[in-house]
């Protein structure tokens, strides 16, 4: 497998390794899809492998050597033809046309900077973000155009990635369309963008758009526990409820997720007491919504659906064997010969449906306690 670095995504892999062998590269590209599917990781290596010496080709198949001088340097992002664009902070003083896009910047920003990229070098699915970086200022547009017009100090091609291309201000967009407007040779420009309808026609229609889907359970929890170190059962939950993308696999590992899923399946079985819960409810949603994080609560919320799916396919195939929570085997077991007869199916959309109006700010306390008493009533129904 080639380009292991960015996981998953064979088929884009394709288009690009092809376009590489046959010599048919454009001049401008769009990858876009939802946040986390590896359209960065993807377009570095596309950079990596058009400025290699001495690549590997085998077929229409095609990967960096990893040793020559070339691979050597853009291995830490620093190869003279390799540039990421993405937002900085404006800076102090006003704006001319012959500012660099860090000209401004003071020390400090320099210096996050520096990290965030050697953070991006080490891991290609790292989103870079800088402190007060909002938007992709014409400075940085400016910038590309003066650096394209200089002949290259190195033989290769030329690859600019635009990170979050959607977050160009208008200014920007419209200098960067004349960029597009005069293609060069050896040089290539990606966006990338999880927002393409921010993005104007006119320069989409310059680009070959191609779309990065959602990645695989498999690949989602390959990568989680290869380059993240984690272990098998978080992973295992984390790629289910990540829905193919590695930042919402990664947010949800950051809130905890053994932790938050004890107290979601404690709630879930004090919700289902034949007597004397409500107390105990009350208490266990009021400590989870204090907090006022939403994207916990959804991620709570999400680890109950992995449970019950648990429990449903105890209940379905009599087995344990593709459990995602195998570490509750047990409390699976004993809750599916419970409830194993109720509408488990029923319960999730319920959940789906409580996830939605979260997202809609509805108010997650009432929300919630909403929820957990029509679970109990579809449980308890004759």
């Amino acid at each position: 497998m080639t380009w292991q670095k960015a996981i998953g995504q064979e088929k884009v892999k394709e288009i690009f390794q092809r376009a590489i062998t046959e010599n048919r590269i454009a001049h401008a590209y769009c990858l876009w899809g939802n946040e986390g599917t590896g359209k960065e990781a993807i377009s570095i290596e596309f950079a990596k492998t058009v400025n290699c010496l001495n690549p590997v080709i085998i077929g229409k198949s095609i990967q960096y050597c990893g040793n020559c001088s070339s691979c050597k340097s853009s291995y830490h992002l620093q190869h003279p033809n390799i540039s990421l664009v993405f937002a900085v902070p404006t800076g102090k003083g006003t704006d001319s046309k012959s500012d660099s896009s860090t000209m401004k910047l003071d020390d400090s920003q320099i210096d996050e900077i520096s990290k965030q990229i050697r953070f991006k070098s080490e891991d290609y699915y790292h989103k870079i973000a800088i402190t007060g970086g909002n938007q992709i200022r014409i400075n940085s547009i400016r910038e590309i155009k003066r650096n394209l017009s200089m002949s290259a100090s190195v033989n290769g091609r030329r690859v600019i990635i635009v990170c979050r291309a959607d977050e160009m201000t208008s200014e920007s967009a419209n200098a960067f369309l004349k960029t597009l407007e005069e293609p060069q040779e050896k040089i290539t420009i990606i966006l990338t963008t999880s927002r393409k309808e921010m993005i104007l026609p006119t320069i989409l229609s310059r680009c070959q758009l191609i779309h990065c889907p959602p990645l695989g359970e498999a690949d989602l929890k390959n990568y989680l526990m290869s380059y993240k170190g984690f272990a098998e059962i978080d992973a295992s939950m984390s790629a289910a409820f990540a829905q193919g993308s590695v930042t919402r696999a990664l947010s949800f590992l950051d809130d905890g997720t053994k932790q938050l899923r004890e107290s979601a399946v404690q709630i879930l079985r004090t919700s289902l007491k034949r007597k004397n819960y409500r107390l105990e409810l009350t208490q266990g949603i009021d400590e989870l919504v204090k907090t006022k994080d939403k994207r916990k609560i959804e991620n709570f919320l999400n680890l109950i659906i992995l449970w019950l799916r648990d429990v449903w396919t105890i209940v379905k195939t009599e087995s344990d064997g593709n459990l995602i929570n195998i570490d509750q085997r047990d409390i699976l077991i004993k809750f599916a010969e419970n409830f194993g007869d109720k509408d488990i199916p029923s319960a999730i959309i319920m959940i789906e449906t409580a996830i939605q109006q979260l997202k809609q700010n509805v108010q997650p306390g009432m929300l919630m306690l909403n929820l957990f008493n029509e679970m109990r009533n579809l449980f308890y129904s004759e």
